[in-house]
């Protein structure tokens, strides 16, 4: 098989040795042919001993050139038995055997030969190097090509190792923690925040007036600043549909067109867009729904925790948190359980003191108003029904004084959890 980076080049594979009656009888026929074509053109002088080229050289020559010394030899032998036999029966006329004339013809026919073998052994030994070279290089080949896939999947492990959702939320919280509002400050921690999970290289957060992005107004920035264009069609599609809009899941048009990887509105559980993410560059490998769906929820919860994250109300951030929790489960199928706890009012607020201890990072609870008698909310992100009760479970001394309602994010009516007041 040739080499692709030997293309356009021909290369002669000396190890494939020529038929051995093949190169023989050639070398017949082309003597044959050539002693022919003497008589037919010079019957009284077909060797031309008196004068002119001696054409009857070629034979030897060429077949010295093409097979080596044995086969120019053996044809000048044959030209000059011939010649003998012409002599003798008088069809060259000849005072005698030219023998200067042979010794030519048969020194014409060894150099001939000699310098083929010489040029064949030469070429059979840049054969071997350019052999024991290709060798190396496809070996080479191939050990560049698994240390690069083995360095592509490392990468990606290492980029998505531990950067669960869950983790991501915490972590958000804690770093958010200490930050209120929307300005520029905290948005600059956000994004940076977001850029570190999410393997943003280059993305900025722009301010929106009047239901189009203002592109003077660059709120955050990482890794440097770059243009715009407000008619992107990312830009467009995620303004309109308030969703996370990427340039592979428009159209193909896009891709050719659009400078921009993707756009996230920040909007706030209630549905209020502040500002638009917009992300120019990222690796290859973390341009994916899943790393990008990843961005769109840490997004979320930020915004969130900037604008709710400090309400003096229990009851009022629990039903924030429960709108976002609602939304991530309609937008992204992202799993929450609400616990409802109802018993006697000394109960429910001794178990109120205790559950502190018990509750995850990332849950939420709130003690609320039912019918004049206290009822505790536990809101469990990112928790389906069976990981529920085994939490139930672990917290099982505490919860056994009081009855337990558990109640899938589907299955419970919004209106339930936005009317609730404090207790």
């Amino acid at each position: 098989m040739k080499k692709p980076w030997l293309e356009g080049i021909e290369v002669i594979n000396v190890n494939t040795s020529v038929s051995a009656w093949g190169g023989w009888f050639e070398t017949f026929v082309l003597t044959a042919i050539v002693i022919a074509a003497s008589f037919i053109t010079q019957q009284h002088d077909p060797f031309r001993l008196n004068g002119g080229f001696p054409w009857p050289l070629l034979a030897p020559l060429l077949a010295g050139l093409r097979y080596g010394f044995v086969y120019g030899f053996v044809s000048a032998l044959l030209i000059l038995a011939i010649l003998g036999v012409a002599i003798n029966q008088q069809w060259q006329i000849a005072t005698g055997f030219p023998l200067p004339w042979a010794i030519g013809i048969v020194v014409v026919a060894m150099v001939a030969g000699e310098f083929r073998d010489m040029w064949g052994r030469r070429l059979h030994r840049l054969e071997g190097a350019y052999q024991y070279r290709a060798e190396r290089l496809e070996e080479f080949t191939r050990s560049y090509q698994l240390l690069r896939l083995s360095h592509d999947r490392l990468e990606q492990t290492v980029a998505n190792s531990g950067f669960s959702l869950r983790e991501g939320i915490m972590n958000l919280q804690s770093t958010l923690d200490a930050i209120d509002g929307l300005s520029p400050s905290s948005l600059q921690r956000l994004i940076e925040f977001i850029a570190e999970y999410g393997a943003l290289t280059q993305a900025c957060i722009v301010g929106i007036a009047a239901d189009r992005i203002d592109t003077g107004r660059i709120l955050a920035c990482i890794g440097g600043n770059f243009s715009i264009n407000d008619d992107d069609s990312v830009v467009t599609h995620a303004l309109e549909s308030g969703e996370l809009a990427a340039v592979n899941l428009i159209n193909e048009y896009a891709m050719d067109q659009d400078q921009l990887l993707a756009a996230i509105p920040l909007a706030d559980s209630t549905g209020e867009i502040h500002a638009l993410l917009v992300v120019r560059s990222m690796p290859f490998f973390a341009f994916q729904e899943n790393n990008l769906r990843l961005i769109a929820v840490l997004a979320a919860h930020g915004v969130d925790h900037l604008r709710f994250g400090t309400a003096n109300s229990s009851v009022g951030r629990f039903i924030a948190s429960f709108e976002r929790v609602h939304q991530d489960f309609l937008r992204f199928k992202l799993d929450a359980t609400l616990l409802r706890l109802s018993g006697a009012p000394g109960d429910i607020m001794s178990v109120y003191g205790q559950l502190p201890s018990s509750v995850r990072a990332v849950d939420l609870m709130c003690m609320a108003k039912d019918k004049e008698n206290p009822v505790i909310w536990l809101l469990l992100p990112l928790t389906d029904t069976v990981n529920a009760r085994a939490w139930m479970q672990r917290a099982d001394d505490i919860l056994a004084r009081v009855t337990s309602d558990l109640i899938a994010i589907g299955d419970i009516d919004p209106q339930t959890i936005r009317s609730l007041e404090p207790h």
